[in-house]
């Protein structure tokens, strides 16, 4: 998170390809040029030479993404034993080798629920498979300004989303900063992202908050939950299912972080008042 300003933009500029558009004007003028478009590539998730499925996804942090995918879809048999991960980008396969939960791998393909979201996004959890994971107890606060303040760090962060806006990111933060960030055209895909650059270096969630873009659908929710971490924050509204599910599994869901303010559905005890 101490990369430059320039280095920020150099590395957004990669994703994207320059299109030529017309741009058309109320008044009726027109101008000719080049638009940035971000860039989107079919992987597909191979367990132990066997495909699993395909996403579409930015081309980058991939490692990351199949390592948080594996953990939100409960695919891993134990957390502590990271899958070795290879990302081919000519192929487009992200080849992971390790010991994998046989069930969850059939559920993906027998329960395979499309989410809400966009990059081919969704879940093969439902919610008798989500009661596996263990209620979110953990003692985390935050105060109100606290959030509010992550959530302007968080839209300062999102370089590639202003210079395309044709991505959804994530972030997970501690205290009053963010500790890791990243984006993709799928708001579930950059959800993984984070969560698996988290898993790479052995980070602790049970004190972390997670911010992310677009709806707190039960996806969503669903891998917050799965990944550990008590506080999931949006500057969008959340979904029925997504509450219920929150409040199920005692995680803190807070939408509407914008403006100045925000709105808390479950979990009420972790965002306190506090005077700026």
């Amino acid at each position: 998170m101490d990369t430059t300003s320039a280095d920020k933009e150099a590395q957004a500029r990669a994703q994207t390809i320059e299109w030529p558009i017309r741009r058309h004007y109320r008044s009726g003028e027109q101008s000719v040029l080049n638009d940035p478009v971000v860039r989107e590539q079919r992987i597909e998730l191979v367990l132990n030479d066997v495909p699993l499925l395909a996403m579409l996804a930015l081309p980058r942090d991939i490692e990351a993404l199949a390592l948080g995918f594996l953990v939100s879809e409960g695919l891993l048999q134990d957390r502590r034993k990271l899958p070795e991960v290879h990302f081919d980008a000519q192929t487009g396969q992200v080849r992971c080798t390790g010991a994998f939960d046989e069930d969850a791998a059939e559920s993906i393909h027998q329960r395979w629920t499309f989410g809400t979201g966009c990059g081919g996004g969704g879940t093969g959890r439902n919610l008798s498979r989500l009661s596996e994971c263990r209620p979110l107890d953990s003692p985390l606060t935050a105060q109100a300004v606290q959030l509010i303040t992550l959530g302007q760090q968080f839209v300062r962060e999102g370089v590639l989303h202003r210079m395309t806006a044709g991505v959804h990111a994530c972030a997970i933060a501690q205290d009053d900063r963010l500790r890791l960030f990243a984006e993709d055209v799928g708001r579930h895909n950059a959800f993984d992202k984070v969560a698996g650059m988290a898993l790479s270096c052995d980070m602790e969630m049970s004190d972390k908050i997670a911010l992310t873009t677009g709806r707190l659908s039960a996806e969503i929710v669903g891998k917050a939950i799965a990944h550990g971490v008590p506080i999931l924050a949006s500057s969008s509204a959340p979904t029925a299912m997504g509450v219920q599910w929150a409040r199920r599994f005692g995680l803190t869901l807070v939408g509407f972080l914008r403006g100045g303010r925000l709105n808390v559905y479950t979990g009420y005890q972790r965002v306190v008042p506090g005077d700026e």
